[in-house]
């Protein structure tokens, strides 16, 4: 029975008996000998030097975890165990990291669908206020006189100057100016006023 025991025990079961005595320099020899290749693997794998050495100090942890129990026998080569450990422990960070990024996503795409509703929502104020404006400048154009109603009329709809002094029966441009904007004056006068008037 002993000799079964024997052949099943492999070599590097000294680097457990080394953590159950706390041996400093048996536990020195398993991050000089194994860490390399842990660093190797995790750079292979979308991570950095600071990664690795933290996955494999967690990988030595869990195998002092197991070599406090009195039943464990170490049968395989300690690389092979602590690759499986800090392997496991990587890919499970990696997967977090994607979850992680994912509800990132996630908020990222609310805050900009907030932000679209909330432009949206200012575009349709802003429109309404204008529709508002135009509302109200068209009720007191209704309220000039019909000559600056005519002139302003002439000039926004691009018929010229001269025609227009023709078609108004007035003297010449220069008082179909000076008339613009006595009318343009008025009607700004009663847009104020209106606006004023609204509660």
């Amino acid at each position: 029975m002993g000799y079964t025991f024997a052949r099943r025990m492999h070599t590097d079961h000294q680097y457990i008996e080394a953590l159950r005595r706390n041996d400093a320099r048996g536990i020195r020899e398993i991050y000089q000998r194994f860490s390399g290749q842990a660093i190797r693997w995790v750079a292979q794998h979308n991570g950095t030097t600071a990664d690795a050495r933290d996955i494999f100090q967690e990988a030595v942890l869990v195998l002092y975890e197991k070599a406090l129990d009195p039943g464990f026998v170490l049968t395989c080569p300690l690389g092979a165990l602590l690759h499986v450990f800090y392997s496991r422990k990587w890919i499970d960070r990696l997967r977090q990291k994607v979850r992680d990024g994912g509800v990132r996503k996630i908020e990222e795409q609310r805050y900009t669908e907030e932000a679209v509703e909330e432009d949206a929502l200012t575009i349709a104020e802003e429109a309404l206020a204008e529709q508002q404006r135009q509302e109200r400048l068209g009720k007191v154009f209704g309220q000039l006189s019909e000559l600056c109603r005519r002139l302003l009329t002439l000039l926004s709809n691009g018929i010229k100057p001269a025609e227009a002094v023709l078609q108004l029966e007035l003297n010449s441009v220069d008082t179909l100016y000076r008339r613009k904007n006595a009318c343009m004056q008025r009607w700004r006068e009663l847009y104020l006023e209106t606006g004023a008037s609204q509660p």
